[in-house]
């Protein structure tokens, strides 16, 4: 079974933490307003059982026009302040004629308050309701039409009823455990999905490592066949992929940048398994037919890897590894930065390993006339600037290439590939 990267494990409890917070965030705020829609009809429910007590024997006097009626109403509305819960109340007539105005000492702060939001009347005789939050308490503007016995409409109740202390107190308490209950059953939900999904990663892990092992076998496979063809070993195609690989992190380039830069330098020269072996392995010097068709090895890596999705990143490296910066190269002559960096970075390497390379037409330069040789080219053959990088590094990573076993280098080759293909975007690149 594939080990999981701590890496994975650190970004998954991130993700999960954020999804948590979102989550409860989400599912507070509707359970708050769930809560708060059972606290509306709740109080609702107060208020107007209230208002019926309240209007019980009052009915009778609203349309009179004896003032002792009048005086009735106001005496029994006072009384219905000072028990209940109604701090503000008017009574109207059929026509909508105020007849009573009492509040409650203390409170006209809230009377003026409502008073400037206005109302209007009950449409078709329905009930209204508004809730108002005023320092820390609800108070909800009731107004209800008043019947006789079922009949018609014979006047109007509106009052303001504010929820008291204990009321009030139950409320947020319930609110606040509802609130608390969803959080929790979220964390509880978060905290059982994370093995779930460690458990379910492992397996897609373990096919990824499995395709990218495939992958990078192939890159391995295929470089070192060419190289046999070319008599070559594979020992160039590891160093000259070390070499691009430390001079793409002295110069910052991205990992998505560096995975194209890998892949194209172990396929450099795929296409030279489309030349025949009378030119590539031919003794003497190429004539200029022979060059040309030695050229289109470029044309032939290129056709050999562009309908492979996994590759198309390392196009660049084998279209234009044979470019020159002053535009000299081939096969499309591209100029400066028209060349793709990957292939910038590329050729520089490239050339370094050939000349520090024994091949059967050559012995090795010299560490010191082989930076001697990018200097002198630098801006024609080379990218100036990368030349300039190069130079930082060169010495370092020439002692420990140059003379490298096989065994050593593929064993640095694999740390690389670990960083850049199998590992975290987190993981800090491998130095020596």
């Amino acid at each position: 079974m594939a080990q999981i990267h701590p890496h994975i494990h650190r970004r998954l409890i991130k993700r999960l933490l954020l999804t948590y917070c979102l989550l409860s965030l989400v599912i507070g705020t509707v359970v708050y307003f769930i809560e708060m829609e059972t606290v509306d009809d709740l109080v609702v429910k107060l208020a107007t059982e209230e208002s019926k007590t309240f209007l019980s024997t009052e009915r009778d006097h609203l349309n009179s026009a004896n003032p002792a009626d009048r005086a009735y109403l106001f005496r029994q509305s006072e009384k219905h302040i000072e028990k209940g819960h109604f701090i503000v109340v008017e009574l109207y007539d059929r026509n909508k004629q105020q007849i009573v105005e009492v509040t409650k000492a203390g409170t006209e702060q809230i009377e003026d308050l409502l008073n400037r939001t206005g109302h209007g009347f009950p449409h078709k005789d329905a009930a209204s309701y508004r809730k108002y939050y005023n320092s820390g308490n609800i108070y909800l503007q009731i107004l209800v039409p008043l019947k006789a016995n079922g009949g018609p409409t014979i006047g109007y109740f509106e009052g303001v009823y504010q929820v008291d202390a204990h009321t009030m107190e139950l409320i947020e308490r319930r609110v606040g455990r509802s609130i608390v209950v969803a959080l929790l059953v979220a964390l509880i939900t978060t905290v059982t999905l994370y093995p779930t999904i460690i458990a379910l990663n492992k397996d897609l892990i373990k096919f990824s490592l499995d395709l990218s092992h495939a992958n990078i076998g192939m890159l391995e496979v295929l470089g070192n066949a060419v190289a046999k063809r070319d008599s070559d070993t594979n020992l160039h195609n590891y160093r000259v992929t070390l070499y691009s690989i430390k001079l793409a992190e002295t110069v910052g380039l991205g990992k998505e940048a560096t995975q194209g830069l890998i892949k194209g330098s172990f396929l450099h020269d795929v296409g030279k398994i489309g030349i025949s072996d009378t030119i590539l392995l031919k003794a003497a010097k190429l004539t200029e037919k022979d060059r040309t068709v030695m050229k289109s090895h470029v044309i032939h890596g290129v056709d050999i890897i562009k309908n492979y999705q996994w590759l198309q990143d390392a196009v660049d490296v084998v279209r234009c590894h044979h470019e020159r910066y002053d535009g000299s190269g081939y096969m499309q002559g591209l100029k400066g930065e028209a060349i793709p960096l990957n292939a910038r970075i590329f050729a520089i390497s490239d050339v370094f390993d050939a000349l520090t390379s024994k091949r059967p037409y050559k012995e090795p330069f010299s560490f010191r006339e082989s930076m001697e040789y990018l200097e002198s080219h630098k801006g024609s053959l080379f990218d100036p600037l990368l030349v300039q990088v190069f130079q930082g590094i060169a010495r370092q990573l020439y002692d420990e290439l140059n003379m490298a076993e096989e065994r050593v280098l593929k064993e640095m080759m694999q740390v690389y590939i670990d960083r850049y293909f199998l590992l975290s975007d987190d993981t800090a690149p491998p130095t020596r």
